[in-house]
């Protein structure tokens, strides 16, 4: 990700109108930034994204040496053929900018993704890791098919990576088959796994938790069983027994949590033989809508302002926009 636009008019809205199709309810919206010291100030600004008039999130960008960030979004359109994507300034946050957008619609099939997501409500993801393996993210076979960013998960001390047996009958919200060839599991049955999750928001707010669970290549012994405590906070919340080739997927949602940490813990329950194990984990929040207040007028371009173009940094614009036509 070489390219940018950057937007120094503070009298318009700086937005981009993403075409799609009003048949198709639901769109995973990716926004990524890479701030690159493009303008030569060494100082990354801040400023919000706004979607369809609100608020969705606020932008902190990374320093040279941090490569890009992304934002991601489940948004559901209401009948409309385009989604207004805006990038604005805050007092003292310096010029807002964008490097790329992606609009992948997410067909509502027998099997849809995140189920327990309300249509009226947008998610905000916090974190998708895979556990075990590399960082997956580029979409083909046996790979991503909605271009989602699975990042490479910190291995706690007390574990280790193992091989596991994927599920080849797509189970829930569709994870690639490699995330489901990895996990991470406990040394022994008195260690708990333990995984931190930071939030930007300290308030109390409303979270998604999604994890996968896969069982290792290795047979299990006659008698072995392997059952899961789910623990978010001190809380817990679920158990899961594993099956051998079969992928567990566990929904937990909606589940408050405050803080700018959040803790799972999987334990081994009183009955397991075997050691917690986990594969990929997915966090989301809800996003509380704020509306935007006395906004600039629209800019007049149609698919967003032209921007500040630096030519000495051969700095442009980069879309990738996947959408059908109304």
């Amino acid at each position: 990700m070489n390219t940018l636009r950057s937007f120094t008019n503070q009298t318009q809205q700086n937005s981009y109108a993403l075409p799609v199709n009003k048949q198709t309810v639901r769109y995973l919206i990716q926004v990524g930034f890479y701030y690159g010291n493009y303008d030569g100030l060494s100082n990354p600004p801040l400023f919000e994204i706004h979607i369809d008039g609100q608020k969705w999130s606020t932008v902190k960008t990374s320093t040279v040496g941090e490569g890009p960030i992304y934002h991601e979004a489940l948004y559901e359109i209401q009948g409309s053929c385009s989604i207004s994507l805006c990038v604005v300034q805050v007092k003292e946050g310096g010029v807002p900018f964008i490097s790329s957008i992606e609009a992948v619609p997410l067909s509502a099939s027998s099997n849809p993704l995140y189920p327990k997501m309300e249509t009226n409500n947008t998610f905000d993801l916090v974190s998708r890791i895979n556990f075990g393996g590399d960082e997956i993210r580029f979409t083909g076979l046996l790979s991503e098919n909605y271009n989602r960013i699975w990042t490479r998960g910190t291995i706690p001390p007390n574990c280790n990576e193992v091989s596991t047996l994927p599920d080849i009958l797509s189970p829930e919200n569709d994870p690639p088959i490699s995330v489901l060839r990895t996990a991470i599991e406990s040394i022994d049955l008195t260690h708990p796994i333990t995984l931190s999750v930071g939030l930007s928001q300290t308030t109390p707010q409303s979270a998604y938790f999604v994890l996968y669970f896969t069982e290792t290549t290795s047979l299990p012994k006659p008698g072995d069983t392997r059952i899961i405590q789910i623990n978010i906070n001190g809380q817990m919340k679920s158990t899961v027994t594993l099956e051998f080739t079969k992928c567990k997927v566990i929904t937990l949602y909606p589940v408050i949590v405050e803080g700018t940490t959040i803790n799972v813990t999987l334990a081994s329950a009183s009955s397991s033989t075997l050691p917690p194990i986990i594969s990929a984990m997915e966090v989301f929040t809800r996003v509380d809508h704020e509306k935007s207040s006395s906004p600039p007028p629209p800019s007049p371009a149609s698919h967003g302002t032209r921007g500040t173009s630096f030519v000495r940094t051969l700095i442009s614009f980069l879309v990738f926009v996947c959408f059908f036509y109304c």
